[in-house]
């Protein structure tokens, strides 16, 4: 059968076309069917990070307790690394924080290949059940047959299958990838910082994304950089840690528009009341408060 039929639109089309407002799941970085990444090394809170932003979207809460809450969402991962048990463990240690009854499904599963009709059907399946808005792949490489270093083709072939899920169910997919081993420069003998291209893979992943956040540890302290918004702001550096099972943030991650929206919320409030609120979070003086 013929595919779609292409349509050019003139340059009035254009002007009169209603686009709409985006669905934002994270206001500002990741919007209903787009496709994020969180990348990082060994050992650096990735899984953390992808748990705790799917159960803080599927509990409406702010992510992170930075952004400004939504209301609930339907969220899914599948985890692949660790063993089934260690999986149980850590949703045990976030489940005090939140709601029992939030719309959060996760699935410990060991090496599925998505590429193959019959694993493709089955997560299907699933999501066809749950219908997410979000879902999330942990990791990336776990979840494919073959080598994505070397294979454009065959990475290509990977973000086709998200893709799908992506138009079909309207959702967000977010996948989580090593990076590479450390690149030196040969001259100075210094590590060289490649950005979100220190990602495993060729640069078709990097591209594929509409988010990016790039993640290092060290020691407790985690650096989390959004490292690419399409259309949008980048550069913006959280600093978290790991404290009783769960990432908090300590600094850098307060810019004052996301200290207005947290003090007002959702609702409304007068503006002295506001003002001693903001100057509590960010002691701040109260004509630096006016200003923000």
């Amino acid at each position: 059968t013929a595919g779609p039929t292409l349509k050019l639109l003139t340059l009035k089309e254009w002007l009169e076309l209603d686009i709409g407002t985006p669905d934002w799941l994270i206001p500002e970085l990741l919007e209903r069917g787009g496709g994020g990444l969180i990348h990082g090394g060994s050992q650096a809170y990735k899984s953390f990070l992808a748990l705790q932003l799917c159960l803080d979207l599927a509990a409406g809460a702010g992510v992170l307790g930075v952004f400004p809450p939504r209301p609930p969402i339907h969220t899914v991962l599948f985890q692949a690394e660790g063993s089934r048990r260690a999986w149980r463990q850590r949703l045990v240690n976030q489940a005090k924080f939140y709601k029992v009854d939030i719309p959060f499904w996760s699935e410990h599963v060991l090496t599925p290949d998505l590429a193959s009709a019959t694993q493709h059907a089955r997560f299907d399946a699933l999501l066809a059940e749950v219908k997410p808005a979000l879902v999330v792949f942990d990791p990336l490489s776990e979840f494919f047959r073959g080598n994505e270093n070397n294979d454009a083709v065959l990475l290509k072939g990977w973000l086709r299958v998200l893709n799908e899920w992506r138009q079909e169910y309207d959702c967000a997919v977010l996948i989580v990838h090593h990076d590479r081993k450390p690149q030196f420069a040969r001259d100075t003998g210094e590590t060289v910082d490649t950005g979100q291209y220190e990602t495993r893979g060729l640069t078709n992943l990097p591209n594929w994304t509409d988010l990016t956040l790039g993640v290092r540890r060290k020691g407790t302290v985690v650096q989390l950089t959004v490292q690419k918004v399409r259309d949008g702001e980048t550069g913006r550096v959280f600093e978290l840690k790991l404290e009783r099972g769960r990432l908090v943030v300590t600094r850098g991650a307060l810019s004052d528009e996301a200290v207005l929206l947290k003090v007002l919320g959702r609702g409304e409030m007068k503006q002295s009341e506001a003002v001693e609120k903001v100057r509590k979070e960010t002691n701040a003086g109260r004509n630096t408060v006016y200003r923000m």
